[in-house]
This record gives C-alpha cells, structure tokens and sequence, in this order.
C-alpha cells in the first residue's frame, strides 16, 4: 500500500570507482535548505551520507515538493565488479501522514458503506470520502513513483 522501489544495479566498476561516482554527486545533508528559484541549482544534485559500502541518498528538492523518494544502497563486491542493491521509500514524516490520512478516510469510508447498506436512506456519503482516500493514496503515489523512476535513471546511468 505505501509505495517504494527495489532494484539492483549490477556494474563493472569497483566498489572504490561505485563510492568515487556517488560521492562527485552527493553533498553532505543541510537541516534547511533554502533554494531561490533565481539562483544556479546546487552543484551536486543528491544529499546525504555515504558510509563504508552503504549510502543513504536524497535528491535536492527545489520548490515545496515533499514527496521524494529516500534512498538507500548497499554495495556487494561481486568477481568482475560489483553489485547495487537499492531501496526507495517515502520520508517517515510522509509515511507517518499518508498512513494517518489512509486509516482514519479508509475506516470512516468504510463504516459509511456500511450504514448504507443497512439503511440506504442515509444516503451515499461514503462515495466522496472514500474518494479522498484514493485521492490521498494517489497524492503520494504518483509523485513518488515519477521521482523514483528519474532516481533510478540516474543512477543506472551513473554506476554502469
């Protein structure tokens, strides 16, 4: 129900040469970013931490958007290169929001239905509020998946 993405990149470049690429693209994480609209974008485009063989990475919203995906890798050596193991989930804030959004439309929908199928002179009003749970869903759906399919291009590109 809550989105995310699984891939794994498998490369011919060393784990150093996989960590060496990552870092030319990933600054280290600011609490508050402020990005004016006028000025040049950041030079690197991802934030984050790189740690050993793993790497928690964001890309560089400019705007208000808060629906990107975080994602996290870990890098296996492999006999003639290396291997990506990503993960792509929401922010624990998003995920905190869309499951209290989902539970209380979802549950209130539901019960709606309900009363309406015992006594259908309530009328449907369960119609409009299950629609804001599929409006919620999708809210946080189809950004993510667009952010995540442009993350994975990315990298693709970037580790082979």
């Amino acid at each position: 129900m809550i989105p995310f993405e699984s891939l794994t990149i498998t490369t011919s470049l060393t784990c150093s040469e996989v960590l060496r690429r990552l870092d030319e693209v990933v600054t280290f994480p600011k609490l508050f970013r402020i990005i004016i609209p006028l000025v040049p974008p950041p030079a690197k485009l991802y934030e984050g931490t790189i740690s050993g063989n793993t790497f928690k990475i964001n890309r560089i919203i400019i705007g208000r958007h808060l629906i990107f995906p975080i994602i996290q890798g870990v890098i296996y050596p492999q006999p003639f290169g290396c291997s990506i193991k990503i993960r792509m989930n929401l922010p624990k804030l998003v995920i905190a929001f869309l499951i209290l959004w989902l539970w209380t439309t979802g549950s209130i929908g539901l019960f709606s239905l309900f009363a309406w199928l015992v006594e259908p002179s309530v009328g449907a009003i369960f119609l409009p509020i299950l629609g804001m749970f599929i409006f919620g869903w999708l809210l946080c759906l189809i950004p993510f998946k667009i952010e995540a399919k442009a993350a994975t291009k990315f990298l693709s590109i970037l580790l082979t």
